[in-house]
């Protein structure tokens, strides 16, 4: 019995010995064949270039990438010394400066707003016009290029003619008369542009962003910081310029006979820390004339917080109140 059982395990231990004798054959013989096979396969030969005029076609478009400018030209540092020209009323040298600086683009409606200014400053109002026309067509939207161009066009206005029909009631009216060629052109008219600039520069500076940099910050500079556009407003006046703008507003829309709106512009002037020194005291006439004398009284009341001389307003309230109850 022992016998037979160390037979059959004989037996089994041959049968596996051959079964993988005969597996190493196989692998053998496959990567016998296998390597005859690339032996036979030709070489591959390397792709032939594209023809000139391909090449340039199929070439990828390439992005140029923005130049920044050499170490000998330090913008903010000109930049720099024109907000410095023009903070201490130097204008024509400001003028200069700027015209020599070249601004990045993202900011260069800066130096239009800041010749614009210088312009405006020296009297001269058409270089003005079109230092500041640049600058809305750079950016539409930007609340200080409103403002500035809200002071041109009262300059212009206050530098125009009138319609002769515009000028008042009158026992005669010239029915003739040569149009000019340019409108807006007549006082009138400066004054209704200049109300609708200021007005959009009020609307829009909520989007004024004082704190930008007018020039990229890893721009080679001897500065110890770049120039942002808080400085170049103090440079130009324009750091208060809503509150300046309502102030103007309020004495057009006076003029205009728009009382509600010319006291309401006068309000947000004094919010923003400006004196009206009579504008509340004409408001308060011209309540009185239209028989509105408790709205007469109180711009009395606020001409008093205003003027200097308090009598003669406490006066005129009490006048208005006693008008008003009668």
């Amino acid at each position: 019995m022992l016998v037979r059982t160390h037979m059959h395990q004989e037996v089994e231990l041959l049968k596996w010995m051959i079964l993988l004798a005969l597996a190493g054959a196989l692998t053998l013989a496959f990567a016998a064949g296998t390597a005859g096979a690339k032996e036979l396969r030709p070489p591959m030969s390397e792709p032939a270039l594209l023809p000139g005029e391909i090449a340039e076609l199929a070439a990828p478009m390439g992005v140029e990438e923005a130049k920044q400018p050499d170490a000998q030209d330090d913008v903010s540092m000109r930049v720099w010394r024109a907000i410095d020209a023009q903070h201490h009323k130097d204008f024509d040298t400001a003028i200069e400066l700027w015209d020599a600086v070249q601004m990045p683009c993202e900011t260069e409606v800066w130096k239009h707003v800041a010749l614009g200014q210088a312009y405006l400053a020296i009297g001269e109002v058409d270089e003005a016009n079109v230092a500041l026309v640049m600058a809305k067509e750079l950016e539409p939207k930007n609340a200080v290029v409103h403002y500035f161009l809200g002071v041109l066009r009262l300059q212009q206005a206050y530098l125009a003619d009138e319609w002769n029909d515009a000028e008042g009631p009158r026992t005669m009216n010239l029915v003739s008369q040569t149009p000019r060629d340019v409108v807006p052109n007549t006082k009138s008219m400066y004054r209704l542009t200049a109300l609708i600039e200021l007005e959009n520069a009020i609307t829009f500076s909520p989007r004024l962003h004082v704190y930008k940099s007018l020039v990229p910050d890893d721009w080679p500079t001897e500065a110890a910081m770049a120039p942002i556009v808080h400085d170049l407003l103090l440079a130009t006046h324009a750091d208060n310029f809503v509150a300046k703008a309502h102030n103007m507003l309020g004495d057009l829309h006076l003029q205009r006979g728009s009382l509600e709106q010319a006291e309401h512009h006068m309000d947000n002037a004094v919010a923003g820390g400006l004196s009206v020194v009579y504008g509340y005291s004409e408001l308060a006439e011209e309540y009185q004339n239209a028989g509105r004398h408790a709205d007469a009284m109180r711009a009395n009341l606020k001409a008093s917080q205003e003027e200097s001389g308090k009598i003669a307003p406490l006066r005129k309230a009490w006048e208005n109140l006693r008008d008003s109850v009668l």
